[in-house]
C-alpha cells in the first residue's frame, strides 16, 4: 500500500551498467517529493544483501527492504527530526562498481543542491560499505556523517556460500573476507574525510559478533586507526535495522556529535568490544 502511496517521490529507476537503482523519499511525508520546508538534514538509507537463489528478478530488481519503507519504526524515528530517502539497488555488481555508480552520485549530489546542509548516509551490512567508499572516494558531495551497521569490513563467511544464482555471484564475492582484504590493501591510501563524522554501530547478539559479521569485521583496525568510534548494540545481523534498541542508538548517532576517538580510548573500546 505505501508504496502505492509515494510513487510520486520515486526517482525514475535508471540503470548503471546494468544495475537498475531506487531512490525514495520515504519521510516524513512521503507523498511529498523534495526537500520539506525549513528541513536541513537529509538521511539516506542504504540497504545490504539479500539471499534470493529461487528468484533471478528479485536480484536484478532495486527493491526497498521493510525497513526502508514509510510505516517502519526506523523511517519513522529519523522522520521526526529529519527528511529521510531510501535507496534500493540490484545485487548484480560488485560493491565498489555500485559505490561508483554515476545515478547514485547524482541522488546524493542533488540532496545538496535542495540545501541540505547535513547529509547522513546509514548502511546496513553492505550498504555500509558502499557508503563507506562513497565518502572516501568523493569527497566533495557533501555528505557529512555516515553511520555504518553491522558491516563486514574485512567480509563475511556468510559471502562463502556457493548456493546463489549467477546474476549474484558478483555482489556476493566482493563481502568474502578474502576480497575485502585485497579491496582494503589496494585503499589503503583512502582515509575517512576529517570533515565527515563516522561511526560503526557493532552488532553483538551473538558471541563474537551479530550471527553474521564478528565485531573485528564491523570494527575493523583500519577505521580504529583512524579513530573511528563504535557502538555496540546486543542485536543479531538481520534485526538491527528493526530491533528498537538499536534503532534508538541509530537515530542518536544521526543526531549527537560524532568526535574521532582519541587512542587510549579506542583502544580500551577494543578491549570491551574485541577482548583484545
Amino acid at each position: 500500500m505505501w508504496l502505492l502511496l509515494f510513487t510520486l517521490s520515486v526517482v525514475p529507476p535508471p540503470t548503471v551498467a546494468g544495475v537498475q537503482t531506487l531512490f525514495v523519499k520515504v519521510g516524513p511525508n512521503p507523498k511529498v517529493p523534495g526537500r520539506s520546508a525549513g528541513q536541513s538534514r537529509a538521511v539516506v538509507l542504504i540497504h545490504g544483501l539479500a539471499l534470493y537463489p529461487l528468484s533471478k528478478e528479485r536480484i536484478l530488481t532495486a527493491r526497498l527492504r521493510t525497513w526502508q519503507q514509510p510505516e517502519s519504526l526506523l523511517v519513522k524515528s529519523l522522520s521526526k527530526d529529519s527528511d529521510v530517502y531510501s535507496l534500493a539497488y540490484a545485487q548484480t555488481s560488485s560493491v565498489e562498481a555500485i559505490s561508483q555508480s554515476q545515478v547514485i552520485l547524482n541522488y546524493l549530489s542533488n540532496l545538496r543542491t535542495q540545501g541540505y546542509q547535513q547529509i547522513v548516509l546509514i548502511g546496513h551490512s553492505a550498504g555500509g560499505l558502499i557508503a563507506r567508499q562513497l565518502v572516501e572516494d568523493h569527497p566533495q558531495l557533501g555528505v557529512t556523517r555516515v553511520i555504518q551497521v553491522c558491516a563486514p569490513n574485512i567480509g563475511s563467511s556468510l559471502a562463502n556460500l556457493k548456493a546463489v544464482r549467477p546474476a549474484q555471484t558478483a555482489f556476493l564475492n566482493s563481502l568474502t573476507r578474502t576480497d575485502r582484504l585485497k579491496v582494503l590493501e589496494l585503499r589503503s591510501d583512502r582515509r575517512i574525510p576529517e570533515e565527515v563524522d563516522f561511526a560503526c554501530v557493532v552488532g553483538s547478539g551473538r558471541l563474537g559478533g551479530d550471527g553474521v559479521v564478528v565485531a573485528r569485521s564491523q570494527w575493523s583496525a583500519d577505521l580504529q586507526n583512524q579513530g573511528i568510534p563504535a557502538f555496540p548494540v546486543r542485536v543479531l545481523h538481520w534485526e538491527a535495522m528493526k530491533n528498537p534498541n538499536s534503532i534508538e542508538l541509530i537515530s542518536r548517532l544521526v543526531r549527537e556529535p560524532l568526535p574521532r576517538w582519541h587512542p587510549t580510548r579506542v583502544a580500551e573500546a577494543r578491549k570491551q568490544l574485541l577482548g583484545s
